[in-house]
């Protein structure tokens, strides 16, 4: 062959059966015989076509790939999770295909049918802007896990926090803390059901309603790590302010808008977020946060995608746990101290 790498036509001259033939065996058709199977198994591993990733899955009739979709790699902790499911799907002999979709829904329709091409043993949905319909069928073709979000269908598998309790928590925590008003910062997001930036925002809407306070949202431009003014909360930014914000790349933009109105993060404006990712307990930054742990997530979704593929028929909801790590961020409003002149003004 002169060096060059064999083709699924070398495959099938050797194997003798046709291209077409090798092309299902491959995709795991159920319609190639065993016994040709076989001879296209042996034919590929005397070529050494493929062999680490076509030969396994032709030999087990099931893909060794899973289609991952995340909303953006702009935000941190979406980076994070890809990074520990490529390492949990290495430890299963698994190859995480990944597809960030720039919170963009037809982008993430797109994403799904191109890994329904590629015959992935399953799908892995990161926070989707699919609606519970287009999850069902989803569901129903492929095994399929869905992260961060508090609800689906009944056709996948859930991996879901509680974002809703979790959020009144953090807001109770700030309130306690002196900060008053507590005020909530999320993102323009397209609503769907179920989804945390709105599981969140009623959290902290509950917790200001069981505090007899009025509450008060405001919205960043899209999900990622924009650096957009967000409208309105720079002329209310004072000492005193709480802000509890959607996640922490959120709440590491927010700071600098407090560090520019000459503010003290901490002792004047207290500042929480959601995730725990590594930047929140960096110097100078020291975060409050909801802690999430990626790594068990990866491995909760993995676990439960290899459930389905041997045999799992009933879905199941996993609810994993979270964790308030208190920072400097949040440790309690402390107002400039005035002293007096000797003169009689007053100073600071």
């Amino acid at each position: 062959m002169s060096g060059r790498r064999p083709t699924q036509a070398d495959v099938a001259r050797l194997a003798g059966v046709s291209r077409q033939l090798v092309s299902l065996a491959l995709h795991g058709d159920p319609r190639v015989s065993p016994e040709r199977r076989g001879a296209i198994q042996r034919a590929m591993d005397e070529l050494g076509y493929r062999t680490n990733a076509a030969a396994r899955q032709l030999a087990s009739s099931r893909s060794d790939m899973i289609g991952v979709v995340l909303p953006a790699f702009a935000n941190v902790f979406y980076g994070e999770l890809a990074e520990a499911l490529r390492n949990e799907g290495e430890e299963r002999g698994l190859v995480p295909l990944l597809a960030s979709i720039s919170e963009n829904a037809s982008r993430e329709v797109s994403a799904v049918e191109r890994f329904l091409e590629l015959q992935v043993s399953g799908l892995i949905l990161v926070a989707p802007l699919l609606d519970m319909a287009a999850l069902k069928d989803y569901g129903a073709l492929v095994p399929t896990v869905v992260v961060t979000r508090d609800r689906a269908p009944e056709t996948v598998d859930l991996v879901r926090f509680e974002d809703r309790a979790n959020a009144r928590t953090l807001t109770e925590h700030l309130l306690a803390k002196g900060y008053d008003p507590v005020v909530f910062v999320g993102y323009e997001r397209p609503p769907a059901e179920g989804d945390s930036a709105w599981e969140r925002q009623q959290g902290y809407r509950d917790a200001m309603r069981a505090a007899g306070k009025p509450p008060a949202t405001f919205a960043a431009p899209g999900f990622g790590a924009s650096n957009a003014p967000i409208a309105g909360l720079d002329e209310i930014l004072r000492p005193g302010l709480g802000i509890v914000c959607h996640n922490d790349q959120l709440a590491i933009m927010v700071a600098g808008r407090v560090d520019a109105a000459g503010l003290r993060r901490g002792k004047e404006v207290g500042l929480a977020g959601f995730d725990n990712i590594r930047l929140t307990h960096t110097l100078g930054t020291s975060l409050t946060t909801v802690a999430l742990d990626v790594a068990a997530i990866a491995r909760t979704a993995t676990e439960l995608l290899e459930q389905r593929n041997n045999g799992r028929s009933e879905p199941e909801v996993v609810t994993m746990p979270a964790e308030l790590i208190e920072r400097a961020s949040t440790s309690g409003y402390q107002p400039k101290r005035r002293w007096r002149l000797l003169d009689g003004r007053a100073g600071a």
